[in-house]
């Protein structure tokens, strides 16, 4: 259903930077829009870090001239050179969840070009996009004419025959790049180029299957405008199993400053302690009290999944409006603390399993904003495609 091609990306010439005693951690960043302002000024400070492109300084439309500038440095001076052979790239990426603890997990995908689908028949959309984000990465690809960061995408794969096909390609001979970042995590690259059996298999596998945009609706739908301008029609993606045992959907948690809300919630659920322990749908967090929410029978709502039933609620209670005032983390921690500082109250939800993802995207349903959280991100900066 979906074509996918090998590509020649910019690649970060490792040569120079060696040279330069240049850590290749010290190079990458996250996506944009999870970097926070005081990570953002720390990678600024790194000699030849992602986030000048990613992510540029200035205010207004200078950052696009600032990135801008900073590509043809990068490129005239070799930074940046094009790799020599079309391939395919496949990428391991090896953490700790949580971080402070031993359990390890290992996520392969691949980096490849993917055949824009317009009209969101065979890739399929699980969130809304927001004018501004989408304003602001179409100023930036048109600008430097590059993608900077690729979609996330998954593929269904319970038969593992492409995961099967990808642990056969982590060979010594294909690795091109191994390095720890900072927290210890390790990547590791792998270059298949054209012509290996094992890339047909691949764009067969692809072709029997619909994919899901797991990150990057923004990225997803700027670059598919951006290339109906420029005449092209494949975009650089990111592919990964949704039966990989390393990909993880976090819960992400809500809370609002005002707890008046709280009276308008107990006309629909009941309120039971929790102990701490116990699975739930939505636990209500409120002066230091944890409260389990179970919907009265008496209401019926035709999607259960608990992200639906909150947005549901809370938008039947305060409008469209309650949206700009919730603050989301996926760190319960973060909630609490916001809940606790301002005398409100924070919801506590469960995550969305890959079954339930799969089983609501299939029927062209949207979540409510911020119900999934895929972790960990996939690096900035490993690859660029131009062009």
């Amino acid at each position: 259903m979906v074509e996918i091609l090998e590509f020649q990306p910019l690649i970060y010439n490792t040569e120079k930077i060696s040279r330069q005693r240049i850590e290749f951690k010290d190079l990458i960043c996250p996506p944009y829009d999870v970097i926070s302002p005081a990570q953002h000024k720390s990678l600024l400070r790194k000699k030849y870090n992602f986030v000048n492109l990613e992510l540029p300084k200035g205010s207004g439309k200078i950052k696009y001239k600032n990135a801008r500038k900073t590509l043809t440095v990068w490129k005239r001076s070799k930074v940046l050179v094009k790799d020599e052979h079309p391939s395919i790239y496949v990428y391991e990426h090896t953490f700790k969840y949580p971080e402070d603890s031993q359990k390890v997990y290992k996520r392969t995908g691949i980096f490849c070009l993917v055949k824009a689908d317009y009209s969101y028949e065979k890739i399929l959309p699980h969130e809304q996009t927001k004018p501004k984000p989408l304003e602001d990465r179409m100023y930036l690809i048109k600008t430097l004419g590059v993608q900077t960061s690729p979609p996330f995408f998954l593929v269904e794969d319970s038969d593992k025959e492409f995961t099967n096909i990808l642990s056969g390609l982590k060979k010594t001979k294909y690795l091109v790049l191994s390095f720890k970042d900072e927290l210890g995590c390790e990547h590791k690259l792998y270059r298949v180029i054209e012509g290996i059996p094992e890339v047909n298999k691949i764009k067969n596998y692809i072709k029997q299957k619909p994919l899901y945009i797991a990150d990057g609706h923004h990225r997803y739908k700027v670059t598919c405008e951006y290339l109906k301008e420029i005449n092209q029609e494949f975009l650089f993606g990111y592919i990964c199993s949704l039966e990989d045992e390393g990909l993880l959907i976090l819960p992400t948690h809500r809370a609002l400053a005002e707890k008046h809300i709280i009276d308008g919630v107990r006309k629909f659920f009941e309120f039971t302690d929790w102990d701490g322990k116990s699975k739930i749908d939505i636990v209500l967090y409120i002066c230091g009290e944890f409260k389990v929410l179970k919907l009265k029978p008496q209401y019926r709502f035709s999607e259960k999944n608990p992200y639906f039933l909150l947005d549901k609620i809370l938008l039947q209670l305060e409008g469209e409006q309650i949206r700009q005032h919730i603050f989301y983390h996926n760190d319960l921690k973060e909630v609490i603390s916001f809940a606790d500082k301002y005398g409100g109250c924070a919801f506590i939800m469960p995550p969305v399993s890959k079954e339930e993802f799969v089983r609501i995207i299939k029927k062209r349903i949207i979540f409510p904003p911020k119900s999934t959280y895929f972790f960990p991100k996939v690096p900035c900066g490993l690859l660029v495609f131009e062009f």
